[in-house]
């Protein structure tokens, strides 16, 4: 009976520990800032053209130094895409 009970016990804590390393890679894909925009000093474009200001002050220095092919160093309203 003991060695059902320790089956049962290791079976339940690996199963939680594979669902935690699951949840935690879940989520550091949902922080990424590679969403196929292109990013400038006061927003940026998302891959269906609209627009969205940086949630926080320093998003735009992340995405820049993250994606500089794809950030341009200047207010989105000096380019002639309309939002």
């Amino acid at each position: 009976m003991m060695t059902i009970i320790r089956a049962a016990f290791i079976t339940a804590a690996t199963s939680m520990a594979a669902l935690a390393i699951v949840s935690t890679a879940h989520a550091a894909v949902g922080v990424s800032l590679n969403f196929g925009a292109i990013g400038y000093q006061d927003g940026y474009y998302d891959s269906h053209h609209r627009w969205h200001h940086w949630r926080h002050h320093n998003d735009w220095q992340a995405y820049r130094d993250a994606h500089p092919d794809h950030y341009r160093d200047y207010r989105h309203d000096r380019d002639e895409h309309p939002h």
